[in-house]
This record gives C-alpha cells, sequence and structure tokens, in this order.
C-alpha cells in the first residue's frame, strides 16, 4: 500500500513538472512580434551586440529606460537592461543574419520615431532633428538606420545644438564586439 501511495506521489509531481515546463515555455514564446521583432525567451547560440543611443533635447540629455523590451514572459531581439543608452540585440542562430533597424527598437519601445517627434519629444517650429551615427550627420529617415556593433548613434533635438554631439566610450569587458 505505502508502494502505491509513493509511486501515486511520484506520479502527480512529475505530472505537475510537465504542466509547469509546458506553461513556462508557452509564455516564453507566446508574445506577439513587434514590427517583425520577436519575443523569445533565453536562446543558446544567439548572436548578440550592443549599439549606444543619445536623445538630446536642447542640449540636456534625455533618459532612455531600462527593461524596454523585457517582460515576465520573454525578451525581445531589441531591449534594454539600464538607463546607460544602451541597446541589446539578441538574435537566435537561425535569425542571426536579420538586419534590426532603430525604428524597430522604437516600435519595441511604442515610441514614435521621424523627423518631426522622437518618443515623447516633438521637433517644434523653429527646431530641427539633427541625426549623427558614429560622428557623422546622417541625413536620411532615422527609423532606417540599421544597428550594427558598436555603433554610436545620436538624436538632437535644437536649437542649440551640442556640436559635436557626445562620443561613447565603449568597455570592450562588458560589451565586446
Amino acid at each position: 500500500m505505502l508502494a502505491l501511495a509513493v509511486a501515486a506521489a511520484f506520479l502527480a509531481v512529475f505530472a505537475a513538472t510537465i504542466v509547469v515546463y509546458h506553461v513556462s515555455t508557452t509564455r516564453a514564446t507566446s508574445a506577439p512580434a513587434i514590427d517583425g521583432v520577436q519575443c523569445q525567451g533565453v536562446q543558446s547560440g544567439a548572436r548578440q551586440y550592443h549599439v549606444h543611443l543619445d536623445l538630446l533635447y536642447r542640449e540636456q540629455p534625455v533618459t532612455i529606460p531600462s527593461q524596454i523590451g523585457q517582460s515576465a514572459h520573454c525578451t525581445y531581439w531589441l531591449h534594454t537592461s539600464g538607463e546607460d543608452g544602451i541597446i541589446s540585440v539578441d538574435l537566435p542562430r537561425e535569425s542571426a543574419s536579420t538586419r534590426l533597424t532603430l525604428g524597430q527598437f522604437f516600435a519595441v519601445w511604442k515610441q514614435p520615431l521621424s523627423r518631426r517627434q522622437v518618443a515623447t519629444l516633438p521637433v517644434s517650429p523653429g527646431e530641427e532633428l539633427r541625426v549623427w551615427v558614429n560622428g557623422q550627420r546622417y541625413p536620411g529617415d532615422p527609423a532606417d538606420i540599421v544597428l550594427r556593433s558598436h555603433e554610436q548613434i545620436v538624436l538632437e533635438i535644437g536649437p542649440p545644438f551640442a556640436e559635436p554631439p557626445p562620443g561613447y566610450t565603449w568597455n570592450t569587458k562588458a560589451y565586446p564586439s
């Protein structure tokens, strides 16, 4: 009788473990894609790199929030961990050649990005948006900027302007190429 009770308890624990595993793995991949950017659980063999983004409004830095693209259930391929402006790009092995853009990051952030609006910051009459990529002026649509490893992007609304915009020094131990 004791052996039967132990076997039944073992089966109940085993069944519960399978149910918990199924629910947790289903949640990890169940969030909808945003502008082609998937939300998945932790990937092994993933391609990971980082991009730095500065927002300046009339020469004043604007904080980019932490935890963009992260939820209790999954992490989007584009996300932030801290308020340091570093965007992490984490691609699973099967999507390692995917080219992601700044516009997709803003979509995951659920914020607009155009020549007239950057997140919550409007570009008012008499102002302009200046875009810099690795210290060079970028004349195109900022949403089209392809994110590359250790790239420095500055979105600057003014005047006044901080010229040249601030650079960024990578901690290559924390953020290797």
